[in-house]
């Protein structure tokens, strides 16, 4: 999930924003502000009503990353890296490195995230309860008593037992402890979300017939449902075939390595024709690994400037691109390829280069231990 918007870090994460988030934020103020508000305090002033809406659909996307940070802080606590937590259209996501080494750390990592939404509908409940007196204060206590039920909402919708929904999350862990297998539990939960989310599907085009529009969204959520599970089936696939392998056996071992002075013309006038690749790593007189540089990135080049422009500086820096050592489990190595340039990542020992790994290496191992494993009629 990308980050349009950088939020900074809690708890030494990443967080940050999808654009698709500010659509909900528009539609969440709108409709608090003209719609909802005015409907429980019907005398209060246009300008409290916007004020207050305003507040309540900001607070509301602080209790979305509220309730996607405590499955961070639990996933740390529990020893698995986060990648980041990004609020987007359908809420937000914690993106997780690695997984969880027991059933019982899945449950915890699963469920404190809808315990904290209910946490925060007891909160906002009081607050409500407290506000309702105060005459001249209501609309703060009808969006009170709003962020009450939306995080009660929040917290018992992903408590449904379907993957990639907390409770599918939760399904797994019960599943794994009792089956003691994990890949059984989590086809079981992928096939739960695949089916929660045709029937959400169905029950959006019924209602969409009857004619409510709400029934467009079903069917939108319904249809993302159906293929993040697709995603975690497949997935779990990958991980399951990749099993206690390595970085050093998937990769292309000795790369073609380019000198960091090597110009631009260089490269495109006597090394295209021999290497028809478009990542190039870049090392310097020592052999150490300098950056990387990518076709791309030298189309941006102007043509006058090619003979004088050198790779090194058009290329990025190690520490912009996933580098990893041979021993590196390829599973843990799979979530950080998407943020590389090319999707390639560098291998190195003691500083030299030793290999490249791209996506259709880690493709090629993986069907051929499907192969492996298959057995005959």
């Amino acid at each position: 999930m990308d980050q349009d918007v950088k939020l900074g870090r809690i708890a030494g994460v990443p967080v940050g924003a999808n654009w698709s988030i500010l659509l909900i934020l528009v539609l969440l103020v709108w409709e608090l502000s003209d719609l909802i508000l005015p409907s429980y305090v019907p005398h209060a002033t246009s300008a409290q009503y916007w004020v207050v809406g305003t507040a309540s659909a900001v607070i509301f996307m602080a209790s979305l990353l509220a309730h996607e940070v405590s499955h961070a802080v639990m996933a740390l606590h529990e020893g698995v890296r986060v990648r980041g937590i990004t609020l987007w259209l359908f809420g937000g996501v914690s993106e997780l490195e690695s997984e969880a080494l027991s059933p019982g750390a899945d449950f915890r990592i699963a469920v404190v995230g809808p315990l904290t939404s209910f946490v925060l509908a007891g909160l906002f409940g009081l607050l409500a309860w407290i506000a309702h007196p105060a005459g001249a204060t209501s609309v703060v206590a009808a969006a009170a008593g709003w962020l009450a039920w939306t995080n009660v909402i929040l917290g018992a919708f992903n408590l449904l037992p379907a993957a990639p929904l907390d409770g599918g999350r939760v399904l797994r862990a019960a599943l794994w402890h009792h089956r003691h297998e994990r890949e059984s539990a989590e086809a079981s939960a992928t096939r739960a979300g695949v089916a929660l989310g045709f029937f959400l599907i169905t029950l959006g085009v019924l209602d969409f017939i009857a004619g409510t529009v709400f029934g467009l969204w079903l069917v939108f959520m319904g249809w993302f449902l159906v293929q993040a599970a697709r995603a975690e089936a497949t997935s779990s696939t990958l991980r399951s075939a990749l099993g206690g392998v390595r970085v050093r056996d998937v990769m292309t071992p000795n790369p073609v390595r380019f000198s960091e002075t090597m110009t631009v013309a260089e490269l495109l006038d006597s090394q295209l024709a021999h290497h028809r690749f478009s990542t190039y790593p870049l090392v310097g007189p020592d052999g150490h690994l300098a950056g990387l540089t990518t076709l791309s990135r030298l189309r941006l080049v102007e043509p006058a400037r090619r003979a004088q422009t050198l790779l090194i500086d058009v290329a990025l820096a190690p520490e912009q691109i996933p580098v990893v050592t041979p021993e590196e489990p390829v599973v843990a190595l799979l979530t950080r390829m998407g943020t590389g340039p090319g999707t390639r990542a560098l291998v190195t020992e003691a500083g030299q280069l030793v290999g490249i790994v791209s996506p259709s290496d880690v493709m090629r191992f993986v069907q051929l231990s499907l192969v492996r494993r298959a057995r005959p009629n």
